[in-house]
């Protein structure tokens, strides 16, 4: 078996590094097909070696089928093998900063209570259920914006199964005294038929905090920094916690806290993404680290 050496004309034999083949790229990021990590295997003289810098730029971007759109920096040397007569052969391995992305997962988070000036609740009979696609569209006799947060209270036959839903979810738009689109929490299969139940708009007012389980994306985030660096560089992401007139930390909010009562129920209506828990850091590879942040919607 034949093996490929590169290496400059004027370079010793050996006496410094000289690749052996090409860069052999790893999947690390599961959400990413990119080219985030390769490992490059070198030879060299056992005597001549001397480890590489972290953070050493890779010198061969744009050949070997690695971008020049970004930095790879060596994050690592390993695998070492004595390869006889005095040969030493390893690996380099070199990471450019990943751009962010999420993940998701569910949560079990409690939501603040929250005291605003309300009209009373309205139930509205549903009088038909259909499937749409992407979402499930009621028919009712009232109005719904998209945003609005409803409690579907329904029972119904499937296929000659017979359900029951009774749960908070968000309106994805409406038609004023028809139709409103819903996510499909309508479990089974065929038309529905036998249905009795109403929708309600969700009134803005919760006089004690909740519990749910609820969606949450984790970001993760990157930089090329160090363990003094971090707090500037990749600074953590404080969990949501509202205060009161005084900046004490409270579990229910009204016209002085921040946010006030009003303010939060329109995040609640807009979804508006708060943090979870506090982001965690950890070491990504080498001097590149990593920030995963968890971001809730406001319920």
């Amino acid at each position: 078996m034949s093996v490929t050496y590169y290496k400059s004309s004027s370079q010793p034999a050996f006496t410094s590094a000289v690749t052996v083949g090409f860069p052999i790229w790893d999947s690390v990021i599961p959400a990413q097909n990119d080219k985030v990590l390769f490992r490059q295997s070198f030879m060299q003289l056992a005597a001549s070696y001397s480890p590489l810098p972290l953070n050493t730029a890779y010198g061969a971007a744009g050949s070997y089928g690695v971008p020049t759109g970004a930095t790879y920096y060596l994050v690592g040397e390993e695998n070492f093998a004595d390869r006889a007569g005095g040969m030493l052969q390893w690996e380099r391995v070199y990471a450019k900063v990943p751009s962010s992305w999420a993940d998701g997962e569910e949560f079990t988070y409690t939501f603040p209570a929250y005291i605003a000036t309300v009209s009373a609740a309205t139930d509205s009979t549903i009088t038909s259920i259909s499937d749409s696609g992407t979402y499930y569209t009621i028919t009712s006799s009232m109005g719904f914006s998209a945003g609005d947060s409803v409690f579907v209270s329904v029972s119904y036959v499937r296929d000659s199964v017979s359900f029951y839903v009774g749960q908070y979810t968000k309106a994805a738009g409406g038609t004023s005294g028809s139709n409103v689109l819903v996510p499909a929490i309508f479990p089974g299969t065929g038309t529905f038929s036998s249905i009795a139940g109403n929708v309600t708009t969700e009134v803005p007012f919760r006089a004690t905090t909740k519990t749910e389980l609820v969606p949450s994306q984790m970001v993760h985030d990157y930089a090329l920094s160090s363990v003094t660096g971090l707090d500037a560089n990749l600074p953590i992401i404080s969990e949501f916690s509202p205060v009161d007139a005084t900046g004490a930390a409270t579990e229910s909010l009204n016209t002085s806290t921040k946010p006030t009562a009003s303010g939060y129920a329109t995040m609640v209506k807009n979804q508006v993404l708060i943090v979870g828990a506090s982001s965690t850091r950890s070491r990504f590879y080498g001097n590149i680290f990593e920030r995963v942040t968890r971001y809730i919607p406001a319920r």
